[in-house]
């Protein structure tokens, strides 16, 4: 039997997705189907006959029947989607969200309400999701519909234009973009929605959007069609780019004033980068090479850059071949340490520079150093006049002191013989006569040793020997060897003690002072005194001070005092003088790294001295582990073959030292000599196991003695140690071209000393 319309219209209504309700006009449902029983949790006969508000949330039930009635008077079709907040309640009183449409139905009865009821109550939690992600974003979101009304904002946006949602919602979305911009945007907004697509932001259109306060900021915007229900929404992610406008036109000014910087240079500049391609050159470097490089400069890679040199003889090769040329040219770019001279054609010379960057690549300086060169040379022939000057002036003085010697030595010599001659005694007033002979012979004597002295000194010719001294050991020198000049002018000279140590070279040292004391003798009063004492006027330093009560300097005198040939007014007088010794002891204190300086007062006295740097008092004494080096060395024991050594050494504590050191090494003898030229004899004598050889000695070095030694075969093997407070490293190379057998420096290392002489012996053994 064939299924009737009735059955098969109400098999249509119970397979509708939605829940389908008829209602009358009294609010009594009439007819439910199979979705509405599924969706409210009731049976259908529980349904219907019962009020409609029956599936209505109990608060909204009052307001609902209202509703009710206001449509049955005034019925239309209403479709979903009409933005109304509604919601269901179901049989165990759980609420949800729903969209509802309405259709009246006209019937006998009246008119019927005809509702069909979606849940969204799965969309309506997409929504918040998407919402809150919404909210999430960094960047302004704006979501319009296809009017251009804006539909959703994030906090982001109300941020960044200053708008409060509510003032944006609805509103077309020009209100956020520049007056001047917005005809234009509504024609843009109009063929985007034509023709929808995803645009990504940074599409390098410029963009800017328009804040509440009227102020416009630059933006990038990216749109995306919203596949949605709501056909036609377009979203939009709004960035301020504010900070990176700013940055990318600090970025171009620093980049300007670079360029800028770059061009104003007069010498010319490239910069390589990783790839060794020319990125940036300046106008100098342009127009050197346009003559070998046709176009731009900029591109080119440096073998490029070479073989058009090459080719185009911008630079004169001499006798280099071009492949060695490029060679060297490349493996310095490779390898930039220093930098490679060129000469032009037109005789110019270039210098070229290559640094590296930190990002691999290469800049390359290149300037015109001709006129350098020039005086380079200029000063090298300078120089050159200059030495030869000195050197010739040095053999002069060395002729002069030869020639004057020779007679002076027949003068003072017969002078002396006629002053002790018995056979023909001389009468008093030939004796006194003879006396002014042989004063003024010493005199000159004096004079031209004087003279040599400072001579070498300038010319860089005296070497000392810089070590730890004992201040009171040098003051008893000098007033031992002072003494006697002091009692036949009858002046009283003493000298307070100091534990004071300097760092000094011991002859020269006493040489400043005896100076000093010599002088104030001399310029003393009958019955006067002079003293050396001691001070430290700062930390580091120690000042030794020769002070007399004598004639004093004349005001008018004083700034001249060190130069040579200057004796403070006394030329004419009685005292004899040379003027150089000051200029001397002033030019001996700067080779100890120290200084000079005087304060007199006419007719009351004088005071000079001389600041030296102080030694280092830590350094005095054997550490303990020197200390425990000696007691563990093998030469300690009585027991084993005997060593001899000669140590040659000018210093007094420095040989105090040693004799005490080697005393407790029983198997080893030490023999000391003062000078080189005494210790060659000694060793050529007793033919020692080792030297032990300081290297500034007064007279012939230890360089020179080293040669000496080397040239005698019976002497030629025996290994000679250099210790010496010389430490730079051209001094180890000198020794070490000299031929010692090693190298040591002051103070000693006890423990480096011992294990050099073990070494030495253990060999011999």
């Amino acid at each position: 039997m064939p299924t009737s319309d009735s059955d098969l219209f109400g098999q249509l209504v119970d397979s509708a997705p939605d829940a389908l309700i008829l209602v009358g006009q009294d609010g009594v449902i009439r007819l439910v189907n199979r979705r509405a029983e599924e969706l409210f949790g009731y049976e259908r006969s529980e349904l219907v006959g019962q009020p409609i508000e029956l599936l209505v949330p109990e608060h909204f039930r009052p307001a609902h029947a209202g509703h009710r009635q206001g449509y049955v008077h005034a019925p239309k079709r209403r479709p979903m989607g009409s933005e109304l907040e509604l919601f269901g309640r179901r049989k165990d009183g759980s609420q949800f969200p729903v969209e509802i449409s309405l259709s009246p139905i006209a019937a006998s009865e009246g008119t019927l309400v005809a509702a069909a009821i979606r849940d969204v109550g799965l969309r309506k939690r997409a929504e918040q999701r998407f919402r809150a992600l919404l909210e999430s974003a960094p960047d302004a979101m704006v979501i319009v519909d296809r009017e251009g009304r804006i539909v959703l904002v994030n906090a982001q946006t109300e941020r960044l234009f200053g708008y409060p949602r509510a003032e944006l919602l609805g509103e077309a979305v020009e209100k956020l973009v520049p007056k001047r911009l917005r005809g234009a945007h509504v024609a843009h907004r109009h063929g985007y929605m034509h023709e929808p697509k995803t645009r990504n932001m940074g599409s390098g259109l410029e963009l800017y959007g328009l804040r509440k306060d009227g102020s416009e900021f630059p933006v990038e915007i990216s749109l995306s069609p919203l596949e949605s229900e709501e056909r036609g929404w377009i979203s939009s992610s709004i960035r301020d780019i504010s900070d990176r406008k700013q940055a990318e036109a600090s970025a171009r000014l620093a980049t300007d004033r670079l360029l800028s910087a770059v061009e104003s240079i007069q010498d010319g500049v490239a910069l390589y980068d990783a790839r060794d391609e020319i990125v940036l050159c300046n106008s100098t470097c342009r127009q050197l090479f346009a003559s070998v490089v046709p176009g731009p400069i900029v591109g080119k890679k440096h073998a490029e850059l070479v073989a058009a040199i090459v080719e185009g003889s911008l630079f004169d090769l001499g006798d280099e071949s071009p492949a060695a040329f490029r060679e060297r040219v490349a493996e310095y770019h490779r390898n930039p340490i220093g930098n490679l001279d060129f000469k032009t054609r037109d005789g110019h010379v270039l210098r070229m520079t290559d640094r590296r960057t930190l990002e691999g690549g290469i800049v390359s300086t290149l300037w015109d150093v001709t006129e350098d060169m020039k005086l380079v040379a200029e000063r090298e022939r300078a120089q050159k006049l200059a030495e030869d000057a000195s050197a010739a002036k040095s053999e002069f003085l060395s002729s002069m002191s030869h020639e004057l010697r020779t007679p002076l030595n027949s003068i003072l010599g017969f002078a002396q013989l006629l002053q002790i001659d018995k056979k023909a005694p001389l009468n008093e007033r030939q004796k006194e006569k003879l006396e002014h002979v042989l004063k003024g012979g010493e005199h000159l004597l004096r004079l031209i040793d004087d003279i040599l002295d400072l001579s070498h000194i300038e010319a860089g010719r005296i070497m000392v020997s810089p070590e730890p001294v004992g201040v009171s050991d040098v003051l008893a020198e000098v007033k031992n060897a002072l003494d006697p000049m002091a009692e036949r002018a009858g002046i009283t000279l003493r000298y307070e003690e100091t534990s004071a140590r300097v760092v000094a070279d011991r002859t020269r040292f006493a040489q400043i002072l005896i100076n000093f004391g010599s002088n104030a003798i001399k310029y003393g009063r009958p019955s006067g005194h002079a003293v050396l004492r001691v001070t430290r006027p700062r930390a580091g330093s120690v000042r030794v001070t020769v002070a007399d009560d004598g004639l004093g300097i004349p005001l008018d005198k004083q700034d001249r005092l060190f130069q040579p040939f200057q004796r403070a007014g006394q030329e004419a007088g009685p005292i004899q003088g040379t003027g150089i010794g000051l200029a001397i002891t002033k030019r001996l204190a700067e080779l100890l790294h120290g200084s000079v300086g005087f304060k007199s007062t006419p007719g009351v006295g004088s005071e000079f001295w001389v600041e030296l740097p102080e030694h280092d008092e830590s350094t005095r004494e054997l550490d303990q582990t020197g200390a425990a080096r000696v007691t563990e060395s093998l030469l300690t024991s009585a027991e084993g073959r005997h060593y001899t050594i000669v140590y040659v050494e000018d210093n007094p504590s420095n040989i105090a030292f040693m004799q005490e050191l080697i005393a407790e090494l029983e198997r080893v003898n030490l023999v000391t000599a003062p000078t080189a030229e005494v210790g060659i004899e000694l060793v050529r004598a007793r033919l020692p196991d080792a030297v032990i050889m300081d290297i500034n000695l007064p007279g012939m070095s230890g360089y020179d003695a080293a040669q000496k030694l080397r040239e005698w075969p019976e002497t030629a093997q025996i290994p000679v140690i250099a210790l010496t407070a010389a430490a730079m490293l051209g001094d180890r190379k000198r020794a070490a071209d000299a031929g010692f057998y090693r190298y040591l420096t002051k103070p000693v290392r006890v423990a480096e000393l011992l294990g050099v002489l073990e070494e030495l012996f253990a060999a011999k053994a």
